[in-house]
């Protein structure tokens, strides 16, 4: 999930998180909506996951200057039960769509001890363990996934068939240790980084994505005009990718992943994904602490293990991000170039000074 940026401008979260909200109240969003969408934005670079964080958020802006997104949406509850929902995102930002839901879920949950919100017709919402760490660090298990465009091929067919669908989950952990955290694409990996490949005139590792004849290839100058990606572990990520599917737009009476179009490349369309948010409260099995010590000393027994040759130690899951997050809270985040790219195009188009404009690199 993260990146290498150790020759990157460093820039205090806070100055990012107020240049996004300051770009988005420009082109139309309230303050409310911006801050919660910037919030989430800003939080993804920290833990260096840059291809979805405020890098993207360029694009949405441009969606909704094209009249495929509602900058101003406010999700709206179409069923309310006790433990469970239906929200519209009416098309708007997919990071209010997401803190929205998760927020709901966790209210639930610690009512009735589990939850479950679904949301449809909102847009790409970054990167999904965001609201599943939302879940944990209010001490519960967070479950999330989405369903996204048809980007990824499946065994025995050829081009793109099915999304991608990202897939998160949290868990909550005690004294010892931070979050668990896992967020992952399921494809062989994240289709925006065959993308930054292309755009930057390099190859892929095999594996990664097949040709428009559906054999595998190491060259991205096509995508996604042409190819799609492959499965993480073949059958296995197709048929996860299948059930996230049927959790979101199956379940909302909305569109599958085969029938969205790309919140990217498809800037004139809404983008009409559905999500998905789990919550568990670990009260409902005998206490939240005692849960989380039991976290804590199973992540110290993971730790433990016998290491192989050449290995220097065992991570778990959201590790190396906290550390990323760690570093970018105490020194700045790292601002890769394409990232800065991106920004600075953003701070021309709407007018807004970005955070490190007439600073000396």
């Amino acid at each position: 999930m993260s990146t290498s940026t150790s020759n990157s401008l460093l820039v205090p979260a806070t100055d990012l998180e107020r240049f996004a909200v300051d770009c988005l109240v420009a082109a139309g969003a309230s303050r409310e909506r911006a801050e919660m969408t910037a919030q989430v934005l800003t939080r993804t670079e920290t833990f260096g996951i840059h291809s979805h964080g405020l890098k993207n958020l360029g694009g949405y802006i441009e969606k909704a200057r094209r009249g495929a997104l509602d900058l101003d949406a406010e999700p709206v509850a179409l069923v309310d039960g006790p433990a469970f929902a239906l929200l519209d995102g009416r098309n708007g930002l997919g990071m209010v769509s997401g803190v929205t839901a998760v927020r709901t879920a966790i209210e639930k949950a610690r009512v009735f001890g589990v939850a479950i919100v679904v949301v449809r017709r909102s847009t790409h919402y970054g990167a999904a363990g965001m609201y599943a760490l939302m879940a944990a660090e209010a001490g519960m298990i967070g479950i999330t996934a989405s369903n996204v465009d048809p980007n990824m091929t499946v065994p025995g067919a050829r081009g793109k068939v099915i999304g991608n669908n990202p897939l998160a989950y949290a868990l909550p952990a005690g004294e010892t240790h931070r979050p668990v955290m896992f967020d992952v694409a399921l494809s062989a990996v994240a289709s925006l980084k065959v993308v930054k490949a292309r755009d930057e005139g390099s190859s892929v590792p095999e594996g990664w994505i097949v040709d428009g004849s559906g054999r595998p290839t190491t060259d991205p100058s096509r995508y996604p005009d042409e190819g799609a990606m492959m499965p993480m572990a073949a059958h296995k990520g197709y048929g996860l990718a299948l059930l996230v599917d049927a959790l979101t737009g199956v379940l909302a009476d909305a569109p599958t992943s085969d029938q969205v179009p790309s919140w990217l490349f498809d800037m004139d369309r809404p983008n009409d994904v559905s999500h998905v948010f789990v919550v568990v409260d670990p009260a409902l099995l005998g206490g939240a602490a005692p849960y989380a010590d039991r976290v804590d000393g199973f992540l110290d027994r993971l730790h433990g293990v016998p290491l192989a040759d050449g290995s220097d130690e065992v991570l778990h899951p959201g590790q190396l991000e906290w550390r990323h997050h760690d570093r970018a809270v105490s020194d700045g985040v790292p601002l890769p170039d394409d990232v800065r790219a991106s920004l600075e195009a953003l701070a021309a188009a709407v007018g807004v000074p970005a955070p490190w404009e007439g600073r000396a690199d």
